[in-house]
């Protein structure tokens, strides 16, 4: 009878828990990390494209009209997987770009989910001086 308990618990939790799509973290904006970058747009836009290749994410979707890329990262040993957005706008007049990298775990309960935010944006770090 334990067994089942236990069983139903994990199972309440794991169905509470939700999954996140490209889309979700899409959704948000305004929540992830940002770093400006003094750069132009379209450098930075082939940067971005170029890093997450690097990181072994696979972009699922990008819209450079609207800035955004969206890409996943697949389960593994250690993770579910995780889902990132990566939203890239001008700023100013001097030729500044800001990018704001949002993460996501695939599954909520999935507490060992990178977090690509610092990775990301230590890589556009080496190419680009941070403002």
């Amino acid at each position: 009878m334990d067994r089942r308990l236990f069983l139903a618990a994990i199972s309440a939790v794991a169905a509470s828990a939700g999954c996140a799509t490209v889309g979700d973290a899409r959704s948000e904006r305004g929540t992830g990390v940002i770093v400006s970058y003094a750069a132009p747009f379209e450098q930075v836009w082939q940067q971005v494209a170029a890093t997450l290749r690097e990181l072994d994410l696979q972009i699922a979707a990008d819209n450079m009209a609207e800035g955004y890329v969206l890409a996943e990262s697949s389960a593994s040993a250690f993770s579910w997987g995780e889902r990132v957005a990566v939203f890239v706008e001008r700023i100013g007049t001097q030729g500044n770009t800001r990018v704001e990298v949002v993460s996501k775990r695939a599954i909520g309960i999935n507490f060992t989910a990178s977090d690509w935010a610092p990775k990301i944006h230590e890589r556009l770090g080496q190419r680009f001086r941070r403002l």
